[in-house]
C-alpha cells in the first residue's frame, strides 16, 4: 500500500527536489559536452532525463490524487 503522506513528504523535501534537479543537469551537461559522433551517449542521457521527469510526475500524481479525492463532493 502506498502511503500518500510519505510520497507528499518526499516530493516536498527540498533536498530531494534539489538532488533530482542536479541529476537532470548532470545529464544535460553530458548532452551539451558530447562530441558529434557520440549520439548513443546523448540518447542515453536523454532517456535518463525523461525517466527522472516521469518518476517526479508519477509521485506528484500520487500526492495530488489524495487532494482531489478529499475535495470531491460527497452525496
Amino acid at each position: 500500500m502506498i502511503q500518500v503522506s510519505a510520497i507528499s513528504n518526499i516530493i516536498n523535501d527540498d533536498s530531494f527536489v534539489e538532488a533530482m534537479k542536479e541529476l537532470k543537469q548532470l545529464h544535460l551537461d553530458i548532452i551539451c559536452n558530447s562530441e558529434s559522433d557520440e549520439d548513443k551517449i546523448r540518447e542515453i542521457a536523454y532517456m535518463k532525463i525523461v525517466t527522472v521527469n516521469e518518476i517526479m510526475a508519477h509521485l506528484q500524481s500520487i500526492a495530488d490524487g489524495k487532494k482531489i479525492k478529499d475535495k470531491q463532493w460527497k452525496i
